[in-house]
């Protein structure tokens, strides 16, 4: 009933301010219903009981403006429009974006299945459609993951951090290698489009593709080991994207870093392997390859690593 009754249109307010709200909204992911002039609507819808409309949509403009540096108080700011506007598409997208940086990814994820299946615009926003991407891999649902990536790159020159771009096409060629049967094509055209726009994310993009190589059995045509990234690049913090390194499937940077130490030291590059076999979900595709390579024995020989 709460968006039924935001129908009464606000006609007090002045020029200015309509004027304002309208410049603000163009940036911002608050609900259609929040964004006056900019959703096409003329102004401000608002409820029929005075102020609800209002304070709902302050509560989530404070709630994503406090999102990235204090998500606390974002989640706190969702909970009371919560409060307000019962549990709809808008507040459970900003609550689970707010769980997800707090930690809390299964809880981040079930927020978003309920409200792509509330409303079929709920993630519009690339960056609220990252987030939905993220929950789903930590929460332990990968093929949910390859399915919002996949939907996520097509829709990513619509963000504005060039090196988020980067980010995303690097995180969904890593997922669908992972768990797309035959992904390698797919995810070394993502990673080549990373690469025309990459700033300082070339370690990862190199690496990913000599991991995709060497998975394929084509090492041989690899960059020699003197061009290969170092373990320390990747550990580099980034500037951008809010400082984030790339989300790599469970136990696939265990796996990128035995390839990388593979002929350099293969003592530590078999203690990776064993990482990796250890932590990789079991749709992984490359799961029984590894187990064969690096655990099995070979003729006439003790285990391979």
């Amino acid at each position: 009933m709460f968006w039924v009754q935001l129908v009464v249109l606000l006609e007090t307010r002045t020029a200015t301010a309509e004027a304002d709200l309208a410049t603000a909204a163009l940036a911002s992911p608050r609900p259609r219903e929040c964004r006056g002039a900019a959703a096409g609507m003329g102004g401000l819808w608002v409820r029929a009981r005075e102020g609800d409309a209002q304070r709902f949509c302050d509560l989530v403009a404070r709630g994503y403006a406090r999102l990235q540096q204090t998500p606390a108080d974002a989640l706190a700011a969702a909970q009371a429009a919560e409060a307000l506007a019962g549990e709809v598409a808008p507040v459970r997208v900003l609550k689970g974006r707010a769980q997800l940086r707090l930690g809390q990814a299964p809880a981040a994820l079930e927020q978003f299945k309920q409200a792509e299946s509330e409303d079929a615009q709920a993630f519009l926003d690339p960056k609220a459609l990252h987030d939905y991407a993220r929950a789903a891999s930590l929460a332990g649902q990968p093929l949910d993951a390859v399915r919002l990536y996949r939907m996520l790159v097509s829709r990513s020159a619509l963000l504005d951090d060039v090196r988020e771009k980067s980010l995303v096409q690097i995180e969904a060629a890593a997922h669908v290698l992972s768990y797309a049967q035959g992904g390698s094509d797919e995810a070394l055209g993502y990673l080549a489009q990373a690469r025309r726009e990459a700033l300082g994310l070339s370690p990862w993009i190199t690496g990913l593709q000599v991991l995709i190589a060497e998975r394929n059995g084509r090492a041989e045509s690899t960059l020699g080991s003197n061009a290969l990234p170092s373990l320390a690049s990747l550990a580099q913090p980034l500037s951008g994207a809010g400082g984030e390194s790339p989300l790599l499937p469970a136990g696939e940077l265990d796996a990128l870093r035995a390839v990388l130490t593979e002929s350099s030291d293969p003592s530590q590059s078999g203690n990776y392997y064993a990482r990796f076999l250890a932590h990789a979900r079991r749709e992984n595709v490359w799961l029984g390859q590894a187990q064969k390579k690096h655990v099995e024995p070979a003729p006439g020989k003790g285990k391979a690593r």
